[in-house]
Order: structure tokens, then C-alpha cells, then sequence
């Protein structure tokens, strides 16, 4: 497969020496479009501020009701793949939530947020898997 996509963030220090800048393929760059889709909140992006996933509007909240939460944040993240992201079909996202402890200057309770997201590549018929991790309050993902 012919590697034509930038990956992201783009390295300006190779554009102002006039360098050429490293391709990434296909499917590494339909990951880092979802990786992007799912780290930006809404309003984020000026000129198309229905871009990203609310996420970002629970990132301080108490989730009391962690079933309804899930599946808000699930068909948030899908609604925005399947509008920002044409080059995959049949886009399926599944989320785990779970509490999880994190040794950062002494012990912390964080929501962990599991995320999972299926297709098929439109182009070549390839099946693709997107795993991402985040912590909420506040937001991180590793």
C-alpha cells in the first residue's frame, strides 16, 4: 500500500528544513483520525465545532450513572467517526468503564474509559481496530 497520508502532529521542524515530510499509511492514519476524534471536544475546532466527542463535558463530573454515561459517550464518539471519518464503514465503538487507582503523588480514584472501535476499511474491504485508553477527571489517555 502506498504510504500518501501525514501523520499527525505534523513535525514543522522537518518542513522548515525543507525535508520531506514522513508518510504514514492508510490505516495508521484512520487510527490517529479516531485518536483525534476522540481526544477533542466539542467547539474545539473553529471552523467545524461539531468536530470531536463529548467526552470533555464529562471530564470533571461525578458519574452517578455510569450505564447512561457509557452509552452517551458511545454514540457520541460513533456519530463523529462515522461523520469525520469517511474512509471506514460499518463502524461499531464499544466502551468498558471501570474505576481504577493511579499512583500520581499519592493515590488517586479515576474513572478509566476502555475504548474499542471496529470497521472496514471502504478501500481495500480490511477490517480495522482502534483501542485507546483515557482517564476522566481530568481527562488523560495513554
Amino acid at each position: 500500500m502506498i504510504n500518501s497520508y501525514i501523520d499527525i502532529p505534523i513535525n514543522f521542524k522537518v518542513i522548515t528544513q525543507k525535508q520531506e515530510i514522513p508518510k504514514i499509511s492508510m490505516k495508521q492514519s484512520i487510527h490517529n483520525m479516531i485518536h483525534l476524534i476522540s481526544t477533542t471536544s466539542f467547539g474545539e475546532l473553529k471552523h467545524d465545532q461539531d468536530f470531536g466527542c463529548e467526552i470533555w463535558m464529562h471530564d470533571f463530573n461525578n458519574i452517578y450513572n455510569t450505564h447512561s454515561f457509557k452509552e452517551d459517550l458511545r454514540k457520541s464518539i460513533k456519530q463523529s467517526i462515522e461523520k469525520n471519518e469517511k474512509r471506514i464503514e460499518n463502524v461499531n465503538v464499544e466502551l468498558n468503564i471501570e474505576q481504577a487507582e493511579i499512583k500520581i503523588k499519592g493515590r488517586r480514584a479515576k474513572v478509566r474509559v476502555n475504548l474499542i472501535v471496529t470497521g472496514t476499511i471502504e478501500k481495500t474491504n480490511e477490517q480495522l481496530t482502534h483501542h485507546e485508553k483515557f482517564f476522566i477527571g481530568p481527562l488523560s489517555y495513554y
